[in-house]
């Protein structure tokens, strides 16, 4: 009789399955608050019968321990989805303040680089003392085999505790429950298109622009967007390659950025001279690589006025949308268990042709010089 092998989860999957269940039997106040009685009880003394019975010792104590162990092979078992997992957990110092306002609980014991990055706090812990450590203090302490001084080990285990579960509360918030993300897509501009462009693309953004069609032409990039949408639209089928995928989502990201800068400020395109030695500019270099029907989502009128494209389409509002529809698809395409489908459609096919009708209208800005050979070049930066 054959039998159906059973998938073996990701160590990210383990991971998220454990703080889960770590915050479904109680909610951050209350492990901490347990914590605090706990230590109490064994270095003062301090009895709270109500809040610490033997079974509740026995019940979180192991609890603990499986929080630690999972958090331990997070950070030191590399996978090759850890980048893109590690990139999920993250938030910008400067959304700090918004997501203190929409999570009932947040963290007291966590520095700010801990808070924008929970993993830097497992390499805190952990740079601290081995996993050996804490198991052993953490049976030390629940079999109350405590001396008659103040343990020092304890304290640290205690420490450790409570810098592990703020940061696993964090990641649950983010990653499980995404209670941190409720305002998107329509309010927080700054993180749902963070700057990622910096220094001379600011300055210039059509540089931008340049190095992502120097990577591959309009006509490459759309069979991946098409192959990262269908496996998006599949909750059987996953990415096989996340850092290719996570290159081509944060191609878009940067690209998408330069568009945005460029309708807003009506830049327009100088391009440089003896590019090559066959061509003359990067425009008549891509527009080479080009097929005959590489512009086909842009209706005629912004296939002549590109520039009004980026300027009406690339605002902010809709520029959110965009990077929440895409951060959607790049959780679907990564996992075998969810899919887009769910999404409203506005973020699925209608982003889908978005997404086409950004890069061509961006490809004609920096090529349209070189279809009429009309050109003067100078610089676009003051």
């Amino acid at each position: 009789m054959e039998t159906t092998p059973i998938e073996r989860k990701t160590n990210e999957e383990t991971f998220l399955d454990v703080i889960s269940n770590f915050f479904d039997c109680r909610k951050l106040t209350e492990h901490l608050i347990f914590l605090d009685y706990w230590l109490g009880k064994t270095m003062a003394n301090q009895h709270h019968n109500k809040h610490l019975n033997a079974k509740d010792l026995a019940f979180l104590s192991a609890k603990f321990q499986t929080l630690l162990i999972s958090c331990h092979t997070i950070l030191t078992e590399q996978t090759k989805s850890s980048p893109y997992f590690e990139e999920t957990l993250k938030i910008p110092k400067h959304y700090i303040k918004t997501e203190q306002n929409l999570l009932l609980s947040y963290p007291n014991y966590l520095r700010t680089k801990e808070i924008c990055n929970p993993l830097v706090a497992f390499q805190h812990v952990f740079k601290k003392h081995t996993l050996i450590f804490y198991a052993i203090s953490i049976k030390a302490w629940a079999d109350e085999n405590e001396s008659e001084e103040p343990m020092k080990d304890i304290f640290e285990t205690y420490l450790g505790l409570k810098k592990t579960i703020e940061a696993c509360w964090l990641i649950h918030e983010r990653a499980i429950s995404k209670r941190s993300y409720k305002i998107r897509p329509d309010h927080e501009f700054a993180l749902s298109c963070p700057l990622l462009l910096t220094g001379e693309y600011l300055n210039d953004p059509y540089l931008m622009v340049e190095e992502f069609f120097s990577f591959a032409g309009i006509d490459e990039y759309r069979k991946d967007l098409t192959k990262w949408f269908k496996i998006a639209l599949n909750d059987e089928e996953g990415y096989e390659n996340a850092n290719d995928l996570l290159f081509v989502h944060n191609q878009m990201l940067q690209l998408i950025h330069a568009g945005y800068l460029i309708g807003r400020h009506r830049l327009l395109y100088f391009p440089k001279t003896n590019y090559t030695s066959n061509f003359a500019t990067f425009g008549h270099w891509l527009l080479a690589k080009m097929e005959t029907r590489s512009i086909q989502m842009l209706s005629p009128h912004f296939k002549e006025n590109p520039l009004d494209y980026c300027t009406k389409n690339l605002t902010i509002d809709h520029v959110i949308k965009i990077r929440y529809g895409l951060k959607e698809w790049l959780e679907a395409a990564l996992s075998k268990n969810s899919n887009i489908t769910d999404l409203a459609y506005p973020y699925i096919f209608d982003q889908f042709e978005e997404l086409q009708r950004i890069m061509e209208a961006l490809c004609l800005l920096v090529t349209r010089h070189a279809s009429t050979d009309e050109f003067n070049p100078t610089s676009n930066i003051n």
